[in-house]
């Protein structure tokens, strides 16, 4: 757990989801033309004396090169740095996550970059954290379908000269059907050939008389996805923060990951995202008072 201190005396504002890239067709934070919103966001923040902590997925790594994602993006990660940004690891930025308390970037906002963190606040014990930790497949940080369906849509997004799934939607439901249709056939593929593998393998036991049958693994390709990319999913990570707040014993979770914003019966709040048709944002008061905002 990383070790965070907080001025407990200042709001906190909250943003995750950003999605920064290196400003090709395949950007959906230039595409969808955030820079300005998040200019007078960050002016309000200012303005309010507040600390920002930037929630996870600040840059996209899947979609294209991290370094020239860092070099394209300087003039956001010295702004971040003036206001003393706390910049949480998500799993679309997750190469850096190796970075944390090293030496080895010598830009001073990476000196404030953290993994998942608890504070109490107006009373209330808070762990903030991206979301990909509570789940299995996303936790480890190695690539796997989800970077492989986001690396197949960059290349149709080449062609396209701009990003599928930007503000105007236009594209999003062709996407995510095209992607579904691809989970289905290859998990019935999958699931053939391990069923033919596991039978050919209790046969050999069988005939050497061991009593133990084998089970055929099951393959879900969608539980590999993130909810951005199946939506479905979203529903269910609701279950699993559940679970990470009885886990870590605390009141409040807080987190990202899903893109879709949400506050569910005081205990948890996810802070949306900033690309797409809304930028929210959740703000913390010293006295504990938690709001999910909408920027306008």
């Amino acid at each position: 757990m990383s070790k965070i201190k907080l001025d407990k005396t200042r709001p906190i504002f909250i943003i995750s989801d950003l999605h920064m890239g290196d400003q090709g067709p395949r950007d959906n934070f230039e595409a969808d033309n955030k820079e300005a919103a998040l200019k007078q966001f960050l002016s309000h923040v200012k303005k309010e004396n507040g600390q920002l902590i930037i929630l996870g997925d600040l840059f996209e790594f899947w979609k294209a090169n991290m370094g020239k994602v860092l070099v394209t993006r300087r003039n956001w990660i010295d702004r971040f740095d003036q206001m003393q940004a706390i910049y949480m690891i998500g799993n679309h930025d997750i190469q850096l996550e190796a970075f944390i308390g090293s030496d080895l970037l010598a830009h001073p906002f990476f000196s404030r970059m953290t993994g998942p963190f608890i504070q109490t606040i107006g009373g209330k014990k808070i762990k903030f954290l991206h979301g990909h930790e509570v789940e299995p497949f996303q936790r480890d940080g190695n690539p796997g379908w989800g970077t492989i369906f986001t690396i197949i849509r960059g290349i149709i997004e080449d062609k396209k000269g701009s990003p599928l799934l930007s503000a105007d939607g236009a594209s999003e439901k062709a996407w995510l059907g095209m992607g579904q249709r691809f989970a289905w056939l290859w998990n019935m593929y999958m699931n053939r050939l391990e069923n033919k593998a596991t039978k050919k393998e209790n046969k050999k036991n069988k005939k050497k008389k061991k009593k133990k049958k084998k089970k055929p693994r099951v393959y879900h390709i969608e539980r590999e996805l993130t909810p951005s990319q199946s939506p479905a999913r979203a529903k269910g990570m609701l279950g699993l923060f559940k679970k990470e707040r009885a886990r870590a014993n605390v009141d409040v979770v807080i987190a990202g990951h899903t893109h879709a914003a949400r506050a569910f019966k005081g205990w948890y709040y996810n802070s949306g995202c900033w690309i797409g048709t809304k930028q929210d944002y959740i703000r913390i008061q010293p006295n504990g008072q938690i709001d999910l905002l909408e920027w306008k």
